[in-house]
């Protein structure tokens, strides 16, 4: 480790929180970066229309570092370019038992589907299913990131279970 100088002016003792201001072309290393993340949650359960794609509702900021999810269109738009990891689940009940027959949750960037996942149950209906991934994605553009659903249920009352122990979506920038 090589050994460096620390050229002081002035030295005082502080009594209380202060403000380092770092000069225009000095970088720091080490410590905590600041990387944009963030946790929604839907507030409560959300109504869904029986075969009919859906946006996810997240209305509730765990956390939004740098302010980047909007909670009016339910979208995270990465702040910068990079490598980003998104996780998300959806849990979904039945309007009636065993009557979820396929359960399908998309990924949408900007206005096209990015990734896909689904779960067929029509050999063996269910009343509650859920699902959960995670994916990665190179962010070279300003798009919005969204979850949308189709739910086949046979009673045609489905739902979308909320709070964060059942349906929530985060991300990090991670490089």
């Amino acid at each position: 480790m090589a050994n460096g100088t620390l050229k002081v002016g002035t030295i005082t003792t502080s009594s209380g929180s202060g403000t380092i201001t770092i000069p225009s072309g000095v970088t720091l290393s080490g410590g905590v970066a600041n990387t944009p993340a963030v946790l929604v949650t839907n507030s409560g359960s959300q109504s869904i229309s029986h075969n009919s794609t859906t946006l996810v509702t997240f209305d509730t900021e765990r956390f939004d570092l740098g302010s980047n999810f909007n909670t009016t269109t339910y979208s995270y738009t990465p702040p910068s370019n990079g490598y980003y990891c998104f996780n998300f689940a959806v849990s979904f009940r039945g309007g009636a038992n065993t009557n979820l027959a396929r359960c399908n949750v998309g990924v949408k960037k900007g206005s096209s589907t990015f990734l896909d996942w689904e779960k067929d149950f029509s050999a063996s209906y269910v009343l509650n299913a859920g699902t959960a991934a995670s994916f990665f994605a190179n962010v070279s553009d300003s798009d919005a990131y969204k979850l949308y659903v189709n739910v086949t249920d046979q009673s045609g009352n489905p739902s979308i279970l909320g709070t964060i122990t059942n349906s929530y979506f985060e991300g990090w920038r991670i490089a």
